[in-house]
């Protein structure tokens, strides 16, 4: 299964951001083979829609589930 990570930075060891539409950048891991690719968020500073951007970005990756500190119930 594939989750997306919100990043501030694109190392693993980067902090978590709270924002989904607006973070810096999404970390794809395979919980797996734990394997991982880092993807900047060009919707991030999007005048509008970055959300719906961002979620359509995740979404083209094949991830299964958000793993966002605010998401994650």
């Amino acid at each position: 299964m594939k989750i997306v990570v919100t990043s501030t930075g694109p190392e693993l060891s980067s902090a978590a951001d709270p924002r989904f539409g607006r973070c810096a950048y999404f970390i794809v891991v395979d919980t797996d083979s734990m394997d991982f690719t880092v993807h900047s968020n060009a919707s991030g500073s999007a005048m509008g829609g970055a959300g719906i951007q961002a979620g359509q970005f995740v979404s083209s990756l094949g991830v299964s589930a958000p793993a966002n500190p605010v998401l994650a119930v």
